[in-house]
């Protein structure tokens, strides 16, 4: 994943927690002069510290000093646009959440939302330490994601079209600012602090409003020529408006008003767990997902699916309609015991894939990142 000599020195380090430079280089690949001159450079960027001399193991050979993250000097504020709110958050360069707010939407028209967004991050901001450096600014979205630019080419829910997202926050903020879908950007997530870390081959489905996924070959995450890489509206034999109409959070929460009231979907994802009647559409759901994702196991092949659905794990059966929907629909027999995954952050998966946005890039190529502290 990390595309500079820095970037898997500062990699490795995350791996490890705190480590000799000896280990790190073995950890990282490189040779040791590498890691002498680049944890040096890492020091100075104000990424790591140097903790005190302690003496070699069991107290033999030559002491050495271990280099470690500064996790406590260095954050992110990751943004989730969701379908009907905004997720603001601070993040450490370790993964820590610091804190995390949600903000509805007052409309969907996108300046609307991008300045909700600019009025959280500003405040968010204000209330860092003095001493806390800024490292970036992520925003995960649904829909198509032009990462070179930082615009959403389209996002069917929202309705937004060719919306520069990146180009307004940033000229509003003054922080570095990336944008990715939120599926590609729980990839990098998963990568750097979760159950992907190590993972050549990969993917990420995603179970929600939207629903699509995100593929990682060699360790890198697809995108592709038109951003579309991880549309799957195909493979449920339909167009995505009568995807998300049929299976998204949204068409289970409108299904139980006919049993009852919910507020919101929490509630409902509440009610199916104690045992209700609205069990049964999440395990339609995930009978119906669950073939999707035999297809998406079928085309690569990988080590690892992580699979995002909020009621995969708190609605008793959900689980289970996925691994019999895989089992009978794999061709190649994939075992979903030893290839499915929950997310490695339940509560949190929104905010870590905004934080990924940018912390990949960080991990990627640590010492061409800028620092920003005012917003």
């Amino acid at each position: 994943m990390a595309n500079s000599s820095a970037g898997a020195v500062l990699r490795a380090v995350l791996d490890l927690g705190s480590a000799p430079r000896s280990v790190v280089a073995r950890h990282a690949g490189v040779s040791p002069a590498t890691v002498t001159w680049q944890s040096r450079a890492l020091v100075e960027a104000g990424l790591l510290v140097e903790l005190p001399e302690s003496p070699g193991p069991g107290g033999v050979g030559r002491p050495h000093s271990p280099i470690a993250l500064d996790a406590v000097g260095n954050v992110v504020i990751a943004v989730h646009i969701a379908a009907v709110q905004i997720t603001v958050a601070v993040v450490d360069i370790a993964g820590a959440v610091l804190r995390s707010e949600q903000v509805p939407h007052r409309t969907h028209a996108p300046y609307d939302i991008l300045d909700a967004v600019l009025e959280r991050v500003r405040a968010v901001g204000a209330d860092l330490a003095d001493q806390v450096r800024i490292r970036g600014l992520g925003v995960a979205i649904g829909g198509r994601v032009d990462t070179a630019t930082g615009s959403v080419v389209e996002h069917s829910y929202l309705r937004w079209r060719d919306v520069p997202v990146r180009e307004y926050l940033s000229a509003r903020t003054g922080l570095p600012v990336s944008v990715d879908s939120h599926t590609r950007a729980t990839v990098y997530a998963e990568q750097l602090y979760g159950r992907l870390r190590g993972s050549a081959s990969s993917i990420v489905l995603f179970v929600g409003n939207v629903i699509d996924a995100a593929i990682a070959v060699h360790g890198r995450v697809h995108c592709g020529p038109h951003f579309g890489a991880g549309s799957i509206a195909r493979l449920l034999g339909t167009t995505d408006r009568f995807a998300l109409e049929a299976l998204g959070d949204h068409a289970l929460l409108a299904r139980a008003e006919a049993i009852g009231r919910f507020d919101g979907f929490p509630e409902l994802v509440a009610a199916a767990a104690a045992g209700g009647q609205e069990r049964e559409y999440f395990i339609e759901r995930a009978t119906a997902m669950g073939e999707v994702a035999a297809a998406l196991i079928d085309l690569i092949d990988p080590e690892a699916l992580v699979l995002i659905d909020r009621g995969l794990i708190a609605v008793p059966g959900v689980r289970e309609a996925y691994d019999d929907a895989v089992r009978a629909h794999s061709a190649i027999g994939a075992d979903p015991s030893e290839v499915i995954f929950a997310s490695t952050f339940p509560g949190q998966v929104l905010v870590m894939a905004a934080a990924g946005v940018v912390l990949q890039e960080l991990f990627s190529d640590p010492l061409s990142t800028v620092v920003a502290q005012a917003v």
